[in-house]
């Protein structure tokens, strides 16, 4: 998306908020015959409460009526399927026969899996790991959703969602009980379709190659080469030339079909120091204010911190010194939306600076907040969307994601022009009596009229029932 679209969907989304008061090498292009490229995407459907619900996935096959490939994925991915939640997370990228495929085999590892939910009821919100987690099998065989021919010379992505709703069992009292029923979703998309699209892919820069080209490696020791061009969206004042090893970058876009590069649409400096956590703000303090305090759940790290725990709450000691950024956003005065007065538990955030380790106690000094996309899930409010011109207006959401017991129930979902809708032909598709199943991508801001949290939708997509 141009940056001068972005900027016009925020400028009308303001005055809104005023008036509504609401390790390894890239693979190179296969040269056997008879091959495709397959790229790997993991994403979710979340279970309010539960913060994290990590799987290691050990290996995918695809199968056709006759054959089935060797393992799609080099070596094992563990997923933490509850921070995706409608953001697809890139894994792998392997060459596959082609052939005409109807189904996809995953192997689990009955080791690792966890699930870890939040206690709103304590001040502060505290986290805890559910006891006893297990898994009913370690072998799931999920049918395509449609068959998928592969050509020679095809690039296509297979994604892979996790119901986390539908395999979290419950007894009679809906309480937890430990075990996982695992349900996936299985598709390969075209490489250019959005369902299979980069979304806040994270790595550390190894080193620039060209005045438009750079390579990260991700967390799993994967090695990409990044390609951004005149329309890539870059955060203000960053450019590729000042990129060191010591910048670690968040990257949306698609992969090459010819280069197996990363394509990329916009492009985010996370951190210059290299240390990044990422996670959910699980309490601010003090609140309302310039806050000095913020609690973060830690759903990722870059590198592993001694003394921060994945899966833990960290707290961040804020001064206002901080450089606050909305990602993917190259405006001036994203400042003046997103700062230490507007900090809010429910906001998903990636925090760099510098380590400091004395006497074997490491102090986080944060030097960068910025604002991430994060994905809400629920069902629409009937009666309580406003269409102000074509996609530009408001509705309310039922929030049944994690990040919804902390935000403000129902949440107010501010839509602009650039909002895509997906399964939906626009906002006016919003205005009926059903409540809708909805999956919400975008950014939580502070309306500055009401001082409560609201989200700016980038995406709306109506999920089947």
């Amino acid at each position: 998306m141009q940056w001068s679209n972005r900027m016009k969907a925020l400028l009308l989304a303001l005055p809104f908020l005023v008036i509504c008061g609401c390790g390894q090498n890239m693979i190179v292009p296969p040269t056997q015959l008879s091959n495709a490229s397959v790229f790997s995407i993991v994403t979710d459907a979340p279970l309010p409460s539960v913060v994290s619900c990590q799987l290691t996935i050990t290996s995918v096959t695809l199968s056709t009526a006759s054959t089935t490939t060797g393992n799609v994925l080099a070596g094992a991915a563990p997923v933490d399927f509850a921070r995706l939640n409608g953001l697809h997370q890139l894994v792998d990228l392997s060459s596959v026969p082609t052939g005409t495929y109807t189904s996809a085999t995953l192997m689990l590892d009955s080791a690792t899996p966890s699930v870890t939910y939040i206690d709103t009821t304590t001040n502060p919100p505290t986290i805890h790991p559910l006891s006893k987690v297990s898994l009913s099998q370690t072998t799931v065989n999920v049918p395509l959703t449609k068959p998928f021919t592969l050509n020679n010379g095809d690039l296509v992505g297979l994604r892979m969602e996790f119901s986390i709703a539908k395999s979290l069992a419950t007894d009679n009292t809906g309480q937890l009980t430990g075990v996982i029923n695992p349900t996936f979703h299985m598709q390969l998309l075209d490489a250019t379709d959005s369902n299979v699209w980069i979304d806040d892919f994270r790595g550390g820069v190894v080193g620039v190659t060209g005045p438009n080209t750079f390579v990260i490696q991700g967390s799993r020791g994967r090695q990409w080469t990044v390609t951004a061009d005149n329309n890539t969206d870059f955060d203000t004042g960053e450019q590729i030339a000042s990129f060191t090893t010591n910048t670690i970058v968040e990257v949306d876009g698609q992969i090459n079909a010819v280069t197996k590069s990363i394509d990329a649409t916009e492009i985010s400096v996370v951190s210059n120091d290299k240390f990044v956590l990422g996670g959910l703000f699980t309490s601010i303090r003090p609140s309302p204010g310039a806050a000095t305090a913020a609690d973060l759940y830690v759903r990722s790290e870059l590198p592993d911190i001694n003394g921060v725990m994945l899966g833990n709450i960290t707290t961040l000691n804020l001064n206002g010194t901080e450089l606050y950024r909305i990602a993917n956003l190259r405006l001036p005065f994203t400042t003046l939306l997103f700062n230490n007065s507007a900090l809010t538990p429910g906001q998903a955030v990636t925090a760099g600076g510098v380590l400091q380790t004395s006497n074997g106690t490491t102090t986080l000094l944060v030097h960068r907040i910025v604002l991430q996309k994060q994905g809400q899930a629920g069902t629409l409010v009937p009666g309580k969307t406003v269409v102000i011109a074509g996609n530009n207006g408001s509705f309310e959401l039922t929030d049944n994601s994690p990040a919804g017991l902390l935000l403000p129930s129902p949440l107010t979902v501010l839509s602009t022009p650039e909002t895509r809708y997906i399964n939906l032909n626009g906002l006016s598709d919003l205005t009926g009596a059903t409540a809708l199943p909805l999956r919400v991508v975008g950014f939580i801001l502070i309306d500055p009229s009401t001082k409560q949290p609201v989200m700016v939708a980038w995406s709306v997509e109506q999920l089947s029932s």
